[in-house]
């Protein structure tokens, strides 16, 4: 990829600002990971349910191949912040993080860290509309979009950033970075039919796995 020159300032108050209005995208059948989870994605009453947005190709090139020797782990499951690590294990006994996926919801200065943090990288481009405020590099891909507060929240509140965040640590090579956006709109979408997000249309055709479009 070649490098960006310029950089998109973030401002989280346009996002804020942003109408929203929940799309109803339609669901694809997509892979997911050949690990031990076993509900479908958005099943947010199983604490496996996150784990379950990772996709199977993009793991496949983010690990060489080596998916079906990977163990899925939440790191992080709390109201606002989920992550998941998918572990391989290492020659010493030990495990290293393969791939993670994050959410952090109206966590302050969460967006403007982790935009910074993408940006910096070499090759950095910026991602899909429907991914909001978006960059995508190898090894990282960061998704800014305005969603409501929560299922709970009063139809009046402003909306709030969400950040997803798509790590593939192992990847020197950049095998997964074309599949990574994939895997950003997997969790825009979840959060999408959950509460409500805007820009309000992912992209009609789903999230095949046939295609480096979601």
């Amino acid at each position: 990829m070649k490098r960006r020159t310029t950089t998109a300032a973030l401002s989280l108050a346009l996002l804020a600002g942003t109408i929203l209005s929940g799309c109803t995208s339609g669901d694809s059948e997509d892979e997911t990971t050949p690990t031990t989870a076993t509900v479908d994605a958005g099943q947010a009453t199983d604490d496996r349910w996150f784990c379950r947005l990772i996709r199977k190709d993009a793991l496949d090139a983010a690990t060489d191949g080596r998916s079906a020797e990977a163990t899925e782990v939440d790191a992080i499951s709390e109201e606002d912040i989920y992550q998941c690590d998918v572990l391989l294990p290492t020659d010493d006994g030990g495990t290293e993080v393969a791939m993670s996926l994050a959410m952090h919801r109206n966590v302050p200065g969460e967006a403007d860290a982790r935009l910074a943090e993408v940006q910096a990288i070499e090759g950095a481009q910026p991602g899909p509309e429907h991914l909001g405020v978006s960059y995508v590099a190898d090894t990282l891909a960061v998704s800014v979009v305005p969603c409501k507060a929560g299922p709970g929240a009063p139809e009046d509140s402003p909306p709030v950033p969400i950040v997803f965040t798509v790590r593939a640590p192992l990847d020197a090579e950049g095998a997964a970075t074309a599949l990574l956006d994939q895997s950003l709109t997997r969790m825009v979408r979840e959060m999408d039919q959950s509460v409500g997000c805007s820009p309000s249309k992912i992209h009609e055709n789903g999230d095949s796995a046939d295609t480096t479009a979601p």
